[in-house]
């Protein structure tokens, strides 16, 4: 029987700490991928979560506005708005007059109850107006948001339920992100 010399030995284990150093690198270049994945995974849904806080936020603001309103809900003013419709509100124009103090004037105008139901959809549509204009409402802080409201009855009798419809877009998860959803807040009240 013939002893084998130790220096030969380690002559045939020659590239297996290389090939061992690369598999842990594959192995945690995976870890690395898979947390990336959960972390833009987590972005999305958090995301998903602020808009729909703030559509919630924005109708129950309109629901508060149609209950203190009382005179303009009864005359009809709110019975169909909708912020795709120009006629009801243009972000660019604000109603005149304004229902609000502004740094600019000293005192608040006084306001007809059509003329604030105009005002009260105005800032929930479009937000407060500032020195660059109105960008924080429905409109400017959701991705294509809108803002309706709706009589909920077929015929709109007196003292009518009311629907507040705040809608806004999405990227769905773990799909292609062009295709887009549609998410919606809904109130329905009794003014």
């Amino acid at each position: 029987m013939r002893l084998q010399h130790p220096i030969k030995k380690r002559g045939q284990q020659r590239g297996v700490g290389l090939i061992e150093v690369l598999v842990a690198l594959v192995v945690v270049s995976f870890g690395v991928l898979g947390m990336a994945s959960l972390q833009l995974t987590g972005m999305k849904h958090s995301s998903g979560g602020f808009n729909r806080s703030k559509a919630l936020l924005y109708a129950q603001n309109m629901a508060t506005r149609l209950r203190i309103n009382t005179e303009a809900v009864n005359a009809g003013v709110y019975n169909t708005l909708d912020s795709d419709n120009s006629a009801d509100v243009d972000c660019d124009q604000p109603p005149v007059p304004y229902c609000q103090a502004q740094p600019t004037t000293t005192a608040i105008p006084s306001c007809s109850a059509a003329e604030m139901a105009t005002f009260d959809f105005f800032a929930i549509a479009c937000g407060d107006l500032g020195s660059d204009g109105a960008d924080k409402g429905v409109l400017g802080t959701l991705p294509n948001g809108r803002l309706q409201i709706s009589c909920a009855d077929p015929a709109c009798p007196p003292d009518p339920a009311f629907e507040i419809n705040v809608t806004w877009t999405e990227g769905r998860a773990r799909t292609n992100s062009d295709e887009m959803i549609t998410k919606s807040v809904k109130v329905r009240l009794r003014p």
